[in-house]
């Protein structure tokens, strides 16, 4: 209710704000201006936030992402207002004047130029080669590469060529970015291993993994836009982050490949009237769409389904997402899930309302959904405002609310250092994560006893890849050459539980380095080691050394069309 309640407000807003005088109304707005998304794995991101925490910005919620490109003009504005002039380092007017480049054609339209472009955003070239057996099952064991849109992988060589682009008309955008991917063919696992998938997931064969071994063309996302009064409203293939963390939020990520969905976003944030000023500015994201790729459901006493093959009535899925930021330090977010309908559960009107409201399980023929909930906490330590940042996410499976049920929930903690003392273009992450036993079963966090595909989409984790039941923990140390250009090490462990599919462990170090080579070109190079055991699917320990090299070509003006 909180959530109507609230779009019943902006919907006010909006009407009065419709009341402007016709010759206000015959100049552009840019509350009224569509604009793309910066893609998540985005460098902005990582700059926004270093403004962040030197107190320049204070209205970014960074648990919510992505941004549209006109919302992250607005934050660069903000900071610019926040005395940018007086008493300011070197790195952070490099920072801005990056930011600054990147979106000029937004920052004019903040000023009154008319909301009308086409642009190729980017080419790439991706190649990563993978020596050795990965792991590519997230959903049964663990995954050598995490949070890559679901692109397919394999041991050997892995092509990835694509392009982005984007348009906007005043109140219409529309983004499209598509590859031709040629994915080298995964380890087949021993035949032994079904039995024990099949038994895990309750299911009469083992559900199929994700799929590798093939060339195609895809697109990875593609939608368009509609903006009216600082909300937007998106259709089409979509990826969403929810959280605050680098290594994953546990609810939602781009671990797996997008979905196909229709999304509210409240792109410019709003404060309530009256006491409700203390919330401080407020964003919220809703949406609904549909999965792909689910094998099994089970009606009554019936699974419906076959290994590798999708159902043909997929279910559907919807989530909203509420943030607020009480204070400039303190970000607070609630946000829920729920894959409701699809084959043996009808879509109707009483089905998705019931999937909205419903506070529990009654009988198998009122299924409200397989639901989850989650919370995420971000606060910068006042004293230390220009250095640490604490964070938590966590959520649950079926229970109303994590906190309320903090054994029975999975968590990620974080503390982000935004610069080494002594080394002020060095910064340090380290978050962990936890997804413990529950006594129902093994593995039953992202599992449901109705929808026994999961929290997957294309096979894939939509949540976290930390998986079913497992810990782990991840750190990074980054050494800004400058806002586009980075070198990083990072290191990865995972300890798998022995009760869930005997249960595993991973280690991995990786080295990256992102590279402005010029302003058009950026180049992206990847050294991963890895050792994992698993003994469900290799009685002995292995390892694989992967690499990847993308050279990204991302053109200026000359190719942007203005009216």
């Amino acid at each position: 209710m909180v959530f109507l309640s609230l779009f019943g407000l902006l919907q006010g807003q909006a009407q009065t704000r419709a009341s402007q005088s016709a010759s206000e109304r015959s100049d552009p707005v840019p509350a009224n201006m569509a604009s793309t998304y910066v893609p998540i794995e985005s460098w902005v991101y990582a700059a926004i936030e270093r403004l962040v925490l030197a107190g320049y910005v204070q209205t970014a919620f960074e648990s919510l992402r992505p941004w549209t490109r006109m919302d992250c003009a607005r934050l660069i504005e903000e900071a610019k207002e926040q005395g940018m002039d007086t008493d300011v380092t070197e790195t952070t007017l490099q920072l801005l004047k990056a930011l600054e480049m990147e979106f000029a054609p937004e920052l004019r339209r903040l000023d009154g130029e008319h909301n009308r472009e086409f642009k190729i955003q980017s080419l790439d070239v991706r190649s990563t080669t993978i020596a050795g057996a990965p792991l590519t099952d997230g959903y049964h064991g663990a995954q050598t590469i995490t949070n890559d849109y679901g692109r397919p992988y394999g041991r050997g060589e892995n092509v990835y060529t694509g392009v982005s682009l984007r348009a906007t008309a005043g109140p219409f955008s529309a983004f499209l970015r598509t590859e031709l991917q040629r994915a080298a063919s995964a380890p087949t696992a021993p035949a032994s291993v079904d039995a024990s998938i099949a038994a895990a997931d309750f299911t009469p064969t083992a559900a199929a993994g994700p799929a590798s071994g093939f060339s195609r063309g895809r697109i990875v996302e593609g939608y368009v836009s509609f903006a009216f009064h600082d909300n937007q409203f998106s259709f089409g293939k979509q990826s969403l982050w929810w959280g605050p963390g680098r290594g994953g939020p546990l609810l939602f990520s781009t671990n797996a490949e997008p979905i196909t969905m229709f999304r509210y976003d409240r792109i410019r944030p709003f404060e309530l009237p009256g006491i409700g000023r203390w919330l401080g500015p407020i964003r919220l994201q809703a949406f609904a769409g549909r999965l792909s790729g689910q094998q099994f459901v089970r009606v009554g006493d019936r699974v419906i389904g076959q290994s590798g093959v999708a159902l043909r009535d997929q279910p559907f899925i919807h989530g909203q997402k509420l943030s607020l930021k009480p204070t400039p330090n303190f970000e607070f977010s609630v946000s829920r899930t729920v894959i409701f309908a699809g084959a043996g559960a009808p879509l109707t009107t009483h089905s998705v309302l019931r999937s909205l409201f419903s506070p529990g399980n009654t009988d198998t023929t009122a299924d409200p959904g397989d639901r989850r909930s989650a919370v995420d906490i971000q606060y910068r330590l006042p004293k230390l405002r220009n250095w640490l940042t604490a964070y938590v996410d966590t959520f649950t499976d079926d229970e109303p609310f994590p906190l309320n049920y903090p054994t029975e929930s999975a968590w990620s903690p974080g503390l982000y250092l935004s610069h080494v003392p002594k080394l002020p273009n060095v910064d340090l992450r380290v978050e962990g994560f936890l997804t413990p036993h529950r006594d129902l079963f093994p593995g039953f966090y992202y599992f449901n006893v109705h929808y026994l595909s999961g929290y997957t989409n294309q096979r894939q984790l939509i949540g976290s890849w930390i998986g079913r039941e497992a810990n782990g923990v991840q750190a990074w140390g980054t050494w800004w050459l400058s806002p586009r250009s980075s070198l990083q090490a990072s290191f990865r462990h995972v300890s798998s539980s022995a009760e869930f599919l005997q249960g595993g462990s991973l280690q991995d170090v990786s080295l990256t380095a992102d590279v402005a080579l010029r302003p058009e070109w950026q180049m992206h190079v990847v050294v991963q080691d890895e050792r994992w055991r698993y003994p469900l699917f290799s009685g002995s320990s292995q390892q694989n050394f992967t690499t990847t090299f993308q050279l990204s070509y991302r053109p200026r003006g000359n190719a942007s069309v203005q009216p």
